[in-house]
């Protein structure tokens, strides 16, 4: 194979990769919303800055082995990407991560409780001394 045609068959695989990493984050930013419920404008104010970020990404990307030039067959790339992560794994790293941050929240909470219990022994000891 020629040089030319190597260096876009590569340019193509790191494309389909970019499409599969920001269907990711976007589960990703699901698992969190599932895990702690938000509000309409916080979750508005979620998508806008990670699509931002995400057309930010894809610019340096085109940017970077394209000369800023937008091709098809990139946006074929990310786009096959993205659909073969979401028919594939999608659902249960949305259900995995879910669980796990709904997991982490909660033994959070359980020690903050019991720090707080530990704050008010050592409160009322001092109070009945005096």
């Amino acid at each position: 194979m020629g040089s030319e045609i190597t260096f876009e068959l590569s340019v193509f695989l790191v494309f389909v990769l970019h499409g599969i990493l920001v269907m990711v984050g976007s589960d990703l930013l699901r698992a969190w919303r599932l895990a702690v419920r938000h509000g309409a404008v916080w979750t508005g104010v979620e998508d806008v800055l990670f699509w931002f970020a995400a057309g930010v990404w894809t610019f340096v990307l085109i940017f970077v082995y394209q000369d800023g030039t937008l091709r098809l067959y990139l946006a074929a790339a990310m786009g096959s990407g993205g659909w073969l992560y979401k028919r594939s794994i999608s659902r249960w790293v949305v259900r995995g991560t879910a669980g796990l941050l709904r997991g982490i929240i909660g033994i959070g909470i359980k020690c903050s409780k019991k720090k707080n219990k530990i704050r008010q022994k050592i409160v009322a000891k001092f109070v009945k001394k005096e």
